[in-house]
């Protein structure tokens, strides 16, 4: 409803809203209790809540299930194309054994979003419809490492979503990390990455992948020669002329991973 398949939302403070306007509602009005309460009719208004409150929506599991189709169809649309439109959702879904990676479905998209000038990024997901005390959620879940100086206290979970934006998180599966991956040091035609990187399972390959405005390219690196529970800093480089955005991943040989988000030259 209002922006296109299934899309998350989320604000950094309580607002008071509904998807569905009341008949003869207004778009803003006050509360005796509550104060202010929107009620939403179309994707404009969406926008306007999104604006005024410091909000920021993305698509989730795209290009299938109830986004099938998404975000393809509203890639010219003023939401999607705002900067409150972080991106898309990732997770290993469907399931490619054949792959020495996951989740390259989203992967794919966002290379495509990214070399057409939309600076969208990929945040970790997970469908939890039904769950009670007994079900073990971390094992299983995508999580996303957000880079705070201090844990931020419960009622200002917006502190949390202000580096969120701008993407300083790296996302994992649990089994690799990266604490820290800097691109610094690139030139207009090459690409230096240096990555600090933790795992549980020995590794198989880093990838850098960069597009060029009209063409996704990646460089694979070898780690077959790490051991299981280790910590290493690496430095990598691409030859990458006319290179806009890059972004690296760490892939072990059990398929699971970390990555962070594009990194733009420009």
């Amino acid at each position: 409803m209002h922006l296109g398949g299934h899309w998350a939302l989320v604000f950094p403070k309580p607002v008071y809203w509904f998807m569905n306007r009341p008949k003869n509602g207004a778009f803003v009005s006050t509360h005796p209790k509550y104060g202010t309460v929107y009620s939403v009719a179309d994707a404009k208004e969406m926008l306007d809540l999104v604006r005024r409150e410091g909000g920021y929506m993305y698509q989730t599991h795209p290009r299938t299930k109830g986004s099938t189709g998404f975000p393809d169809r509203i890639l010219t649309t003023d939401y999607f194309r705002d900067a409150s439109y972080l991106g898309v959702g990732w997770k290993a879904m469907p399931s490619d054994l054949s792959s020495p990676r996951l989740g390259d479905r989203v992967f794919d998209l966002v290379d495509e979003l990214n070399n057409q000038g939309l600076r969208k990024r990929l945040l970790g997901e997970v469908d939890v419809f039904q769950f009670d005390h007994t079900h073990e959620l971390y094992a299983h879940m995508n999580i996303n490492y957000i880079k705070l100086g201090r844990l931020p206290a419960f009622d200002r979970w917006g502190d949390a979503l202000a580096p969120l934006a701008r993407g300083e998180f790296f996302t994992t599966t649990g089994e690799v990390l990266l604490p820290d991956v800097n691109l610094a040091s690139s030139s207009a035609n090459e690409i230096v990455a240096k990555a600090r990187v933790l795992w549980t399972f020995p590794l198989r390959f880093a990838e850098i992948v960069w597009g060029d405005g009209q063409t996704t390219h990646r460089e694979v690196i070898e780690l077959a020669d790490t051991r299981e529970f280790g910590s290493k800093t690496f430095e990598w480089r691409a030859k990458a002329n006319g290179w806009k955005w890059a972004r690296v991943a760490v892939w072990d040989v059990a398929g699971n991973g970390a990555f962070v988000n594009p990194f733009w030259r420009q």
